[in-house]
């Protein structure tokens, strides 16, 4: 009885271990110099958000895109931002100016993916020392850049079902074989 109390224990422990992957997140940031917030962006520019869409863990951010400061930026631009965690579930106000520093996540998105990674309202004094770090800016590339998003959390949640089955499977073996060798002693 005991051994499958311990056998049990043990699938509950690797089922945590293996289901609980996400990422851990700080709400807490450095604030950088306006020289260091530019060198780190791939994509800068000013503009304002027009519109936003939720998907499984992603909210995607529209803007009309007035001045590239840095990266490929079109007229009307989708940047891509956790919904929750690593941006402190900063929203972005819709059809205010803002100066917008992403990087570029895994998939080659403009993304919004930590607390560095930020907008500012472009009137801001300190948006205003960031920006002329940047330099001058350009005009946007005409069109529209659109981000595709996908249900990776479901994917996600697959496979960690799958990992706790399979544990379980295993678990189960190790179990029957314990009775079995005690069961002869």
């Amino acid at each position: 009885m005991v051994l499958r109390l311990l056998a049990v224990l043990a699938l509950l422990v690797g089922g945590l271990a293996l289901g609980s992957a996400a990422p851990a997140a700080a709400c807490s940031c450095v604030r950088l110099s306006p020289e260091e917030y530019a060198a780190r962006a791939d994509v800068a520019f000013v503009g304002s958000a027009t519109s936003e869409r939720a998907a499984d863990g992603e909210v995607v951010y529209r803007f009309t895109v007035e001045t590239v400061h840095a990266g490929r930026v079109n007229r009307t631009q989708d940047v891509v931002a956790p919904r929750t965690g690593s941006t402190c579930d900063q929203r972005l106000p819709l059809d205010r100016e803002l100066l917008v520093l992403a990087t570029l996540d895994a998939r080659g998105r403009p993304a919004l993916q930590d607390c560095l990674d930020v907008a500012w309202y472009a009137e801001d004094n300190y948006a205003g020392k960031v920006a002329a770090a940047l330099g001058p800016g350009t005009r946007p590339l005409p069109g529209r850049s659109e981000v595709e998003v996908e249900d990776t959390p479901v994917r996600d949640l697959l496979w960690s079902a799958a990992a706790i089955g399979v544990v379980g499977a295993l678990g189960m073996v190790v179990v029957r074989r314990l009775a079995r060798t005690s069961g002869r002693g």
